[in-house]
């Protein structure tokens, strides 16, 4: 491995040369550089109408280039924003579907509830069922020692079931209304 090296010459250093142009003869003044190098003074009286420029910096893309990307970018939004409030415009619609279906269905209910309460059905039902309709009413009057003894083994009962309400109070409307 190390006759290899050996083999390889070795590395040559190229020496800057100033323009032909700008080349001084060897009888001209030369001074040192903080570098080291030799420069001539003529060389630095004609470098003294330059100056340093900032770089000019090349955008990568154009301006119709960015005008484009952004139109397209605001379009693609609106598409996805749109997007989003169909979404919720088809959900909105089955949930008011879903409401007007129910609410349709509640009023079947509340009619089937009114008919099957309905004074005719259940006189026609009692009637099937071999019900009729009683023809006189009687009362019968518990003695004193009875309702003494209920009371007693009762205790402290609501008064609504202790004492029922009796007569009127039980039917507060007429009977009038009311056909055999």
């Amino acid at each position: 491995m190390s006759a290899a090296f050996a083999e390889r010459p070795a590395p040559v250093r190229r020496v800057r040369t100033a323009p032909v142009s700008a080349r001084v003869s060897k009888s001209a003044s030369t001074r040192v550089s903080k570098s080291g190098r030799n420069a001539p003074d003529e060389l630095r009286r004609d470098r003294s109408h330059l100056r340093v420029v900032a770089p000019i910096s090349k955008s990568k893309f154009s301006l119709a280039t960015k005008v484009i990307l952004s139109i397209t970018s605001l379009l693609a939004v609106v598409v996805v924003f749109q997007t989003v409030i169909a979404e919720q415009q088809l959900r909105l619609d089955k949930v008011s579907t879903d409401v007007r279906l129910a609410r349709q269905h509640y009023d079947e209910l509340r009619q089937q509830r009114a008919e099957l309460r309905a004074p005719d059905y259940l006189r026609e039902q009692a009637m099937m069922l071999g019900m009729s309709q009683g023809v006189s009413s009687k009362f019968a009057a518990i003695p004193a020692d009875v309702v003494a003894s209920v009371l007693a083994s009762t205790g402290s009962m609501d008064k609504k079931i202790s004492q029922p309400p009796v007569g009127d109070e039980l039917f507060p409307q007429t009977l009038t209304s009311v056909t055999p």
